[in-house]
């Protein structure tokens, strides 16, 4: 489980991956749906770190009374990520990682298990499959492994290493990867820099840095740079670059303490890749920090058109805020809506001010007929909250009852 390897130092060895079958007789590859039945599925964090797999036959369950875990979920260990009418629990612990997937009468059961070595970079692709990227994070090898999973046949379709120091001559200056996203033909990998010489791991000021490759064959193709903004995204998150649906891809970058960078003279932003280009668009920078929001973007989610809800921190907090607060629940941070397109801003209300993501980044955020629904921790309470898109306006829903968050939110069919 991702959180349990953060407290242990990020000791983690790159080893080889393999597939095995579950005994159960649903364990079978994921079949399209015949009917549009549904169900929603959550992963659910407790307090003391379990994980469990809930499902619901309402989104309005997301919104009413408490969430409880206990005796109506499937415990599991990993981080869950809806994907082609699958929830896969990916984990890197010896039980594997594991595909769910509603049977035929609707009920939420485990399919094959997937061995997973490393995981640092979880992304999503065109063709219904992801990236994950594999690595050692105290450097021991600067070669990490790209591979693109299946969640129909729970398997990796393709895999490739690369070579991710900054220079061959010193293979301890090192590209570290925050997410992944692909359009059309082309895998873009943010990454920031990081140095491991002393047996640490140093952060170090980077411009916003993107190696490009192509999909599917996990070529390198090269790396773009910005000076305009600083390093993209967070560690472990993968909530800083988003494809809309345009196909344009968009990274954020915070420049905040709160996201565990030394921060630099440049400005908290948004850039943009144009779709079908692999170089950024000089024409294009939105600046978060001179915006009306004054803030620090933090992480940022994919809602409908152009749009992304994102969660910042405002300037004048950032600076007495500890490094890597996106891990604590104090709340510090804020809400908006960000059209990318015309680069307006609209406030969320109705939403408290809330405490960072952890690293529950990518699948936390679910969109449906024009409203978001993700889990905050307000204070001395979490809840699920419901935002209107359209307006901004947010709506307090369940609470949570065990735990602080939500990880992953769903919908399958059966």
């Amino acid at each position: 489980m991702f959180i349990n390897k953060f407290q242990k130092g990020f000791a983690l060895a790159m080893l080889s991956l393999a597939t095995f079958s579950c005994s159960s007789d649903d364990a079978a590859p994921v079949q399209e749906p015949n009917t549009t039945n549904s169900k929603y599925v959550a992963s659910y964090w407790l307090a003391d770190y379990t994980q469990y797999i809930l499902d619901f036959n309402s989104v309005d369950r997301l919104m009413t009374g408490e969430i409880s875990a206990k005796g109506v979920g499937i415990e599991f260990g990993g981080s869950c990520f809806p994907v082609a009418n699958t929830f896969f629990a990916l984990s890197t612990e010896d039980e594997g990682s594991v595909s769910f997937h509603l049977n035929n009468t609707g009920k939420l059961v485990a399919g094959d298990k997937l061995a997973l070595e490393s995981s640092y970079v979880v992304g999503y692709t065109d063709d219904k499959r992801m990236i994950n990227i594999g690595a050692t994070w105290d450097g021991s090898s600067s070669d990490y492994e790209l591979m693109i999973y299946n969640p129909k046949t729970v398997s990796i379709d393709g895999r490739k290493f690369n070579d991710f120091a900054v220079s061959s001559e010193n293979k301890k200056i090192l590209y570290w990867p925050t997410g992944a996203a692909v359009s059309g033909d082309k895998l873009f990998v943010p990454v920031y820099i990081k140095d491991v010489t002393d047996g640490t791991n140093k952060v170090l000021s980077s411009d916003a840095i993107v190696r490009v490759y192509k999909y599917p064959s996990l070529e390198y193709v090269t790396t773009i740079k910005d000076t305009r903004t600083a390093a993209i995204g967070l560690y472990y998150t993968n909530t800083g670059i988003v494809q809309t649906e345009s196909g344009d891809i968009f990274t954020f970058s915070s420049n905040a303490r709160a996201g565990g960078y030394p921060v630099t003279a440049v400005s908290s932003g948004v850039l943009r890749i144009k779709k079908g280009e692999d170089k950024f668009d000089a024409n294009y920078f939105f600046n978060i920090e001179t915006s009306t929001l004054k803030g620090k973007v933090i992480a940022a989610y994919p809602l409908v058109g152009e749009k992304v809800f994102i969660s910042y921190i405002p300037n004048d907090v950032d600076p007495n805020s500890p490094v890597y607060s996106f891990l604590d629940s104090k709340p510090i941070f804020k809400s908006a809506i960000l059209d990318l397109a015309t680069k307006t801003v609209l406030p969320v209300t109705g939403l408290p001010d809330h405490g960072g993501d952890e690293f529950f980044g990518l699948g936390s955020m679910f969109v449906e007929d024009g409203k978001a629904y993700k889990s905050f921790v307000t204070g001395k309470e979490a809840r699920v909250y419901q935002i209107d898109i359209a307006t901004g306006n947010a709506k307090a829903g369940a609470l949570l009852k065990e735990g602080l968050y939500l990880p992953a939110i769903g919908k399958l069919t059966y």
